[in-house]
């Protein structure tokens, strides 16, 4: 089947950046503070999150809910809740060679009435498979300093050959790993095909791992080789399951990008921040 050219869902050459991507802000946290659905966490919760934090990071999540880091060549997943969830993105990202990214984690008052449910645990697994959802949610554009349509279609489909749409799953239990394909269209670079594989983990902690099936093109120009891209979405209940811990991580093979790492700093940040914002606002109403 012939597919017509793909373009980047992130940012790959500089001029690609500076022209459709976020500029640099003054700070991660200070260039959308409306759309972090998360406050200041007492002490007693944060030392509770099951990562090192240094003092730095704590503060972070004390004042704001959510901090964030920075990498380059190096991987990071220091912030991961899950220690098998972060064991497996080392190994991934080791693998791929990412160039830089981004790791995000946003703890958050578990919705009321989910806490004491008995299926809470599957009901935010099933709430990861509900790709139609996220059509229409928004990230934070510094470039245009407003609130942006991020897809305007997400759906699964049965696979690289055959992109007929399929409803979203749903499962009446936790399985421990499946694959399934996933077509997004972004508003700004176009449809992206994505082979999604979900992991139930310990603890309730659920990982979604999505990686660009085939060569990503920007027109005609080739910007991003198969599997290059890495996002990984983590889901787990604190232990007492009164705080939704929300863990995101991407990591992207480049070329240099001389003084724009910045740029790409905040777009990969903001994209997390966006999903967050979609799960956090189904888990509400789930």
């Amino acid at each position: 089947m012939t597919r017509r050219p793909r373009k980047l869902l992130l940012p790959w050459a500089p001029v690609l950046v500076a022209a459709c991507l976020q500029a640099p802000g003054p700070g991660l946290l200070a260039e959308a503070p409306s759309t972090i659905a998360a406050g200041p966490l007492p002490a007693a919760v944060v030392d509770a999150i099951p990562v090192s934090l240094d003092a730095a990071a704590k503060q972070k999540l004390m004042a704001t809910g959510s901090t964030s880091s920075f990498f380059q060549e190096q991987p990071k997943v220091d912030l991961c809740p899950s220690r098998a969830a972060a064991a497996h993105i080392a190994r991934t990202l080791g693998e791929a060679h990412p160039t830089l990214g981004v790791q995000t984690l946003v703890v958050a008052a578990m919705p009321a009435r989910l806490v004491s449910r008995a299926d809470r645990n599957l009901v935010l697994y099933n709430l990861l498979h509900q790709f139609r959802t996220m059509e229409g949610i928004q990230y934070y554009s510094a470039t245009h300093g407003s609130m942006r349509v991020f897809f305007t279609a997400s759906y699964a489909v049965k696979g690289p050959g055959d992109l007929a749409m399929l409803m979203d799953p749903k499962y009446p239990s936790i399985e421990a790993s499946h694959e399934i394909y996933l077509e997004q269209d972004d508003s700004t670079f176009g449809k992206n095909l994505y082979l999604a594989t979900f992991t139930g983990l310990e603890k309730g902690a659920v990982e979604l791992t999505m990686s660009n099936v085939e060569k990503v093109r920007y027109g005609f120009l080739p910007v991003l080789a198969p599997g290059a891209l890495k996002l990984t979405l983590v889901v787990q209940p604190s232990p007492d399951g009164r705080f939704l811990y929300f863990y995101g991580n991407v990591g992207l093979k480049v070329l240099s990008l001389p003084g724009l790492e910045t740029t790409v700093r905040n777009s990969f940040y903001n994209r997390i921040i966006a999903y967050y914002n979609w799960f956090a606002r189904e888990a509400a109403k789930a």
